[in-house]
């Protein structure tokens, strides 16, 4: 969806600079045209981190159920040579010994399997646990920013953070309120204690051109507001800069569809995704 959306945006924007040819100033076509580099350029950015996280995701999820059917591969060949060697008895003894050696290959080979299947989703179940612990923290900490529309889930074995502009920002502004720099504080206290979790900051938007000399466009405004926010929890709360990437969406992952003054809000708002290490996770792969 996200992949037609986007290029329904960019056929619009291509008439649109058709039809503009025709009647205004070769400097108005020029600015529009590179509004449009602007956009796609913004676009694929946008394209190489969702794939870099679709990519992770099923790194880790995909593991188990490839080791499972590895495991059935192996078990089904240690009967293959079972019945092989059952077969062979009445042969000669180096055809039996070439049997055993295989069988004994394959059921090393089986254990093996076996042991990193049991390894690997014990540090899945490690990490779900870590995750829950961590959101339950969490809930607890920002307990009192719920009603100024603050929300924490665990989705896809991470956690999300999602902060409203409300909290926030004032409309049009990428400075952060009072209340929005408790919240991060209180934020931050938790991840000061959790040091294995990286931090993912998304500046969202909703569907309305941003009318400011301060801000280019929307892109603009998103990506300002989530180093803000990295700026609170680094420079103001001690969180090292190095387990934090802050990025901007523009509106073009909404959380819901349409043009009413509530769907807009609830489209305004700050992601802050909390990810575990999964450095153990990938060794095991590649193993």
């Amino acid at each position: 969806m996200f992949a037609i959306h986007v290029f329904k945006i960019i056929c619009v924007l291509a008439i649109s600079i058709t039809i503009s040819s025709c009647v205004v100033a070769t400097s108005t076509y020029e600015g529009v045209v590179k509004k449009s580099d602007s956009l796609q350029e913004y676009v694929s950015v946008v394209k190489r981190q969702n794939m870099i996280l679709e990519n992770q995701n099923r790194a880790h999820i995909s593991l188990i159920e490839d080791l499972q059917n590895e495991m059935q591969s192996s078990k089904k060949r240690v009967n293959i040579i079972e019945q092989q060697f059952e077969q062979a008895k009445s042969a000669n003894s180096e055809e039996i010994k070439l049997l055993l050696n295989q069988l004994e290959s394959a059921e090393k080979d089986l254990f093996t399997r076996e042991a990193k299947l049991r390894e690997v989703e014990l540090i899945v179940k490690q990490r779900d646990s870590a995750m829950n612990f961590l959101k339950s923290g969490l809930e607890k900490s920002l307990l009192g920013f719920k009603e100024s529309g603050l929300e924490v889930e665990v989705k896809n074995g991470k956690v999300y953070v999602k902060m409203s502009n409300q909290l926030l920002f004032k409309s049009g502004s990428a400075s952060i309120d009072k209340m929005g720099r408790e919240a991060l504080k209180n934020l931050a206290d938790v991840l000061l204690v959790q040091e294995d979790i990286s931090v993912l900051i998304e500046g969202h938007t909703d569907n309305v051109p941003i009318n400011s000399p301060k801000f280019a466009d929307n892109w603009d405004l998103s990506v300002l507001r989530s180093t803000e926010v990295a700026r609170i929890l680094t420079l103001e709360n001690g969180i090292d800069p190095k387990r934090i990437t802050a990025s901007g969406r523009s509106e073009f992952i909404a959380v819901l569809e349409g043009d009413s003054p509530e769907i807009r809000a609830k489209n305004r708002r700050t992601e802050i995704i909390l990810s575990p290490k999964l450095d153990e996770l990938f060794s095991i792969v590649k193993q």
